[in-house]
């Protein structure tokens, strides 16, 4: 894979399970060949990716062109195509019309759905949320983390006492040190988040298209310049994991997003979860909770799953190039 065409992906002993494709140098030409998406630089080829299990196709450079082929490809296998701003903030997306065999009954049941019902699963996103940020400083012996278990269990329906606000406004300082602030803006850390919940966002996107839903019609997120209201709502929980690594990658001494950061922080998609008894992909896990909320929306019985922290061996290979 030429360095021109970064393929976050992650191999392990098991092989390659998942793939999030970006695209992030200048001047780039992407389209497709037998199945193969390529890239080249106008004159030459730079590299190829086999479009088979591929999640997502995430566009941060400023100079790319996608031909009509691959497009018309990528979205007849639900593969989402992201286009980013520098800051790896979605600023559009492709989306294919048709996503699931029942999509227009599920469209409309997620269009109409009761407002208790969206309160009561933003109660359990919330919880598994905050529980999960609780873990994670509890890992780390940082102080806070009590409280933290505290307000997970005080999550009412709709969260109408904002616990997810107060949670975070414990947990940030209480991870990465009392001068930091969340700032989407700034450089270090706060890139490495950005960058790790792009890759979320990419994943999520994947799956809640294969799940019949539409990425707009969020349960709580309602920005109305936000195409993915309903991937962020459900990708909350698994925010914690990618900040597992980001933590780690900062104390190892790392201050730029290079190659290697962002290859440690794309795995966190690929790394194991345990699925009602079985190991999975974390990609599959977010496929998993996408399905059980489309189920829920059309009336159907249905159990939800939310992510662990990841273990420490999971870590410890993902950050080991870093």
């Amino acid at each position: 894979m030429c360095t021109l065409v970064r393929m976050v992906c992650f191999r392990r002993d098991k092989g390659l399970v998942g793939r999030v494709v970006e695209i992030s140098s200048e001047p780039r030409h992407v389209g497709i060949r037998r199945g193969l998406l390529t890239v080249s630089d106008g004159s030459s080829e730079l590299g190829t990716v086999d479009l088979d299990g591929v999640l997502a196709i995430l566009i941060t450079s400023r100079g790319a062109t996608l031909t009509t082929p691959l497009i018309s490809e990528a979205s007849s296998r639900n593969i989402p195509i992201i286009t980013c701003n520098e800051r790896f903030q979605p600023v559009s997306v492709s989306l294919p019309l048709i996503q699931h065999n029942d999509q227009t009954r599920r469209f409309e049941a997620q269009s109409v759905a009761k407002k208790g019902l969206k309160n009561k699963l933003w109660k359990h996103i919330v919880a598994s949320k905050v529980s999960n940020q609780s873990d994670l400083l509890s890992l780390v012996n940082a102080s806070g983390a009590e409280r933290l278990k505290r307000l997970a269990g005080s999550v009412r329906s709709g969260d109408p006492e904002n616990i997810e606000a107060q949670a975070a406004q414990v947990y940030w300082t209480e991870l990465f040190g009392k001068s930091f602030r969340r700032d989407r803006n700034q450089a270090g850390i706060n890139s490495f988040l950005n960058y790790g919940y792009a890759v979320l966002r990419s994943s999520m996107t994947s799956a809640v298209l294969a799940s019949g839903l539409h990425p707009t019609l969020g349960l709580f997120h309602k920005n109305k310049n936000n195409p993915l209201c309903l991937v962020d709502d459900l990708m909350e929980p698994y925010r914690p994991l990618v900040d597992q690594v980001v933590l780690r990658i900062h104390e190892k001494g790392h201050e730029d997003l290079n190659q290697e950061v962002k290859r440690a922080l794309a795995g966190v998609v690929t790394a194991d979860q345990v699925i009602v008894g079985n190991t999975s992909p974390l990609f599959k896990h977010m496929h998993k909770l996408s399905f059980a909320v489309s189920e829920l929306f059309i009336g159907q019985v249905a159990s939800l799953s939310f992510p662990n922290l990841l273990s420490e061996l999971e870590v410890e290979a993902l950050v080991r190039e870093c």
